[in-house]
């Protein structure tokens, strides 16, 4: 029975764990081939080992599932993900921007470090951003395509512990 993803392409950042892992099995069992993109070589890896598993792949023909080792807080990272998809896969329908990160010492206002600040800033808003400006015109080259932004309710709803650069 053909999947509501059957012909697409998604890159899918944060799919070593948690939602990412989860979208990136959910859409290739929806047949869409997955760009698993993820700062952590071991994790990413295992979420691809693990789609080829669910999906019964044997190592002949196209892979359902690549690994790319993105840092999403590098921008020409980003845009090699981009480039690896079309490469591999002849183009790019969807981009899942769910990498983040929520840092240990990202306090209150008055105790939290610039460095902190900047780097939540990068990943969780750069890097949603990046991914958008470099899937965008590979969606053109495809005939269109979808953005798929993960966002925390810290920012509507609060947290326990004070998060101020999550907000």
């Amino acid at each position: 029975m053909p999947g509501r993803l059957n012909g697409k392409v998604a890159i899918i950042t944060g799919a070593g764990s948690g939602i990412g892992l989860e979208a990136s099995i959910l859409f290739a069992k929806e047949g869409a081939k997955i760009v698993a993109a993820d700062v952590n070589e071991t994790t990413g890896k295992a979420t691809v080992a693990r789609i080829e598993a669910e999906l019964g792949y044997t190592g002949t023909g196209a892979p359902p599932a690549i690994f790319v080792k993105v840092d999403v807080s590098k921008e020409k990272e980003i845009k090699h993900a981009v480039e690896v998809a079309e490469k591999e896969f002849g183009k790019l329908n969807v981009i899942f921007n769910n990498a983040g990160i929520m840092h240990p010492a990202d306090d209150n206002a008055e105790t939290t470090e610039e460095r902190v600040w900047d780097l939540t800033m990068t990943i969780n808003v750069k890097g949603v951003w990046w991914g958008c400006k470099h899937a965008i015109p590979a969606f053109r080259r495809a005939g269109g395509g979808s953005i798929i932004n993960t966002a925390s309710f810290v920012a509507l709803r609060g947290a326990a512990t004070p998060q101020l650069a999550c907000k």
